[in-house]
């Protein structure tokens, strides 16, 4: 996929819970509702997947309710269980972050018991420095912070995102003795306090970062992608010593004990949704990759996942 330029943000408001219960048209002429609903702050990737979503919903002649969760993935799975419990016609945007917060709270067993419907996207992480900074390459980078390892800190997503747990990953296959890193509720802001050189070193998507580094505001050092991407020449943290592979995916999930033919309609939708041209002028436009993957096959997918991330994790005593 060639790599485009970010544009951010679509304008959705939020709603309040208690509006989630407004009457939309179904996608088969029947009445139904449908809650998007977003365990993060407004302005943060699960957002604007949602509001991403919400637009191909409307080409699929349905209206779509937005809600959001400011307190962030623990605290909005928590509520999406209790709130939404046994309802068809709410779906939660989230993906990888969800499945680390969950196993750091101890709330494993709730990802197992949400009904997957589809992954959406697929994305890689970069580690970026302001073009002031005198790294041109990771080595650079990791020797400067081994010899004065209270003088760099990354930045980047809440504790517990993939951020955070790729920053944590670096650190500890480079056998760091310190390690700091700054958390930006949801992601938002770390890349904007490292342009106005707040910060001198930040982890966030490929994606996110690439209008900046085609501009020259920043310089990517890495990306934790298995190879170098299409389009990007930024190398790999594997191609540079470092045997890290991560990858942030995102997608939809429903309530615990959906009826299957509830679970079909939502993977049916989502399917309605990838084919259409509104989604396929997203992923350009935000830069994202197509990865879809529906049903039991995903379902397969986030257990695959949750066993993986529990095995980081450890490793990284978190």
């Amino acid at each position: 996929m060639h790599r485009r330029q970010f544009i951010a943000g679509l304008a959705a408001g939020c709603l309040p819970l208690g509006a989630a219960q407004g009457h939309v048209q179904g996608p088969a002429g029947g009445g139904s509702r449908l809650t998007l609903f977003s365990p993060a702050p407004e302005g943060a990737g699960w957002s604007v997947l949602a509001r991403a979503i919400a637009s191909s919903l409307r080409e699929a002649d349905i209206e779509p309710i937005l809600v959001y969760e400011p307190h962030g993935a623990a605290s909005g799975l928590r509520r999406f269980l209790r709130d939404y419990a046994g309802r068809g016609e709410a779906l939660m945007v989230s993906g990888a972050s969800l499945v680390v917060r969950a196993l750091m709270a101890r709330l494993s067993s709730s990802i197992d018991d949400l009904t997957p419907v589809a992954r959406l996207t697929t994305e890689y992480l970069a580690v970026a420095v302001r073009p002031d900074q005198p790294y041109h390459s990771l080595a650079e980078l990791l020797n400067a912070m081994a010899a004065a390892p209270s003088g760099i800190r990354f930045c980047g997503g809440n504790i517990g995102t993939m951020d955070h747990l790729l920053a944590s990953m670096i650190a500890r296959r480079a056998r760091l003795g310190e390690f700091r890193y700054r958390p930006y509720l949801g992601g938002t802001g770390s890349i904007e306090a490292t342009l106005r050189g707040s910060e001198m070193l930040v982890v966030a998507a490929l994606s996110e970062l690439q209008p900046h580094l085609a501009l020259g505001q920043l310089r990517a050092l890495a990306v934790s992608s298995p190879q170098r991407l299409p389009g990007s020449g930024v190398p790999t943290l594997i191609e540079q010593g470092l045997d890290i592979e991560l990858s942030n995916w995102r997608g939809v999930f429903a309530v615990p004990r959906l009826a299957p033919a509830e679970a079909r309609h939502l993977v049916a939708l989502t399917d309605r949704i990838v084919a259409g041209t509104d989604w396929k002028a997203t992923l350009f436009r935000y830069n994202w990759i197509g990865d879809y993957l529906p049903g039991a096959a995903f379902g397969a997918f986030v257990r695959e996942e949750t066993t993986r991330m529990r095995a980081v994790l450890n490793e990284l005593g978190m």
